[in-house]
């Protein structure tokens, strides 16, 4: 399968966009959908598990993206709908834009080129911003933001000759980090963890920021 093609290209929050998802699932066949911790966690939160089980049942670990069935399914596609709606990933959140950078002087949304027969539908009136706002993407991108954070200061503790702190808490899985069964606030586990992830990068002597 090919990649996405662009229809459009370097779209702020302020610009014209509505797109509206008549529940087609035509979206959901052949996407490597990437997920990072928050994401595996929000996806355990609604499946009811572990973000250990998340990982090890549903998301390739080669790749880092969501398994997909024999058809090019989605593993979380079923009889055409999405079983995991309310904690789908930033990437189904998004579509049809993509969305590059982290940082706001840097950011970009990209129109993604629909796929044929979708029955999605653009509209006349509306912002990239409303949208966003419309598919709750707010903590997913702040939580982006934060991992992002985390990756550079390891980046940076593999550049310099540090202490050994041991090693490092899991990056990806949450719960294995903490040590637990999950259970609790997904905000509040996120934050434990990075807490953990920052702790380690201290004692490594990784630079801050």
């Amino acid at each position: 399968m090919t990649g996405p093609t662009l229809r459009s290209v370097a779209r702020g929050r302020p610009d014209a966009f509505a797109y509206t998802c008549h529940g087609c699932a035509r979206c959901c066949y052949h996407k490597g959908i990437g997920v990072g911790p928050y994401e595996v966690a929000r996806l355990a939160a609604v499946l009811g598990t572990a973000t250990t089980a998340v990982l090890a049942r549903d998301v390739d670990p080669a790749s880092g993206t969501l398994r997909q069935r024999d058809d090019g399914a989605c593993v979380y596609l079923s009889e055409g709908r999405c079983t995991v709606h309310a904690g789908r990933p930033l990437a189904c959140r998004l579509y049809p834009l993509g969305w590059v950078g982290t940082a706001e002087a840097a950011e970009v949304f990209v129109e993604l080129t629909p796929l044929p027969e979708s029955a999605g539908q653009y509209g006349g009136a509306g912002t990239v911003a409303a949208y966003l706002d419309h598919q709750g993407t707010a903590p997913y991108e702040r939580r982006a933001a934060d991992y992002a954070a985390v990756a550079r200061r390891v980046a940076a503790a593999l550049a310099i000759d540090g202490p050994d702190p041991g090693p490092p808490p899991p990056f990806g899985d949450i719960d294995a980090a903490l040590g637990d069964d999950g259970r609790g606030d997904v905000e509040a586990r996120t934050e434990r963890h990075l807490a953990l992830l920052h702790e380690w990068l201290d004692a490594a002597g990784a630079p801050a920021g």
